[in-house]
């Protein structure tokens, strides 16, 4: 199944992302009301690792309600990028540690968190506006 975004510029450092069902603004710095695209990013990841695991909570007789994730990155240079992604889970009381450990594993087998570690191809082209 192909995943399809699009992204336009609207002018100075601005950007809108859509997906055809919704629409975020981005910008270069950091501005009130709007994301930068590395938010975004972490973003993205911490929600489908927090889904993934939801789901196999879910499915699986584990309570999981008001389960919270937060992803932090530390940005190296040459080339510029995320060197260390760090990301805390935190669960409702009463879980066992295995029941965690499990949960955490469930997470990490979310399609962001397998494609950023699985290093994907890259597949650039351009165009002309016709």
């Amino acid at each position: 199944m192909e995943t399809t975004v699009h992204v336009r510029h609207d002018g100075g450092t601005n950007l809108t992302v859509g997906n055809g069902r919704a629409k975020v603004t981005t910008d270069w710095g950091p501005e009130d009301g709007t994301w930068m695209a590395t938010e975004l990013f972490l973003g993205g990841l911490a929600s489908c690792m927090l889904a993934t695991l939801v789901h196999f909570g879910m499915t699986n007789g584990i309570a999981v309600e008001g389960t919270t994730v937060e992803v932090s990155a530390d940005t190296v240079p040459k080339p510029v990028r995320f060197g260390t992604i760090n990301v805390t889970y935190t669960f409702p009381a009463g879980l066992t540690q295995k029941e965690i450990d499990t949960l955490v594993r469930a997470g990490n087998r979310c399609k962001v968190h397998h494609t950023i570690a699985e290093h994907p191809e890259f597949v650039v082209k351009a165009v002309t506006a016709s």
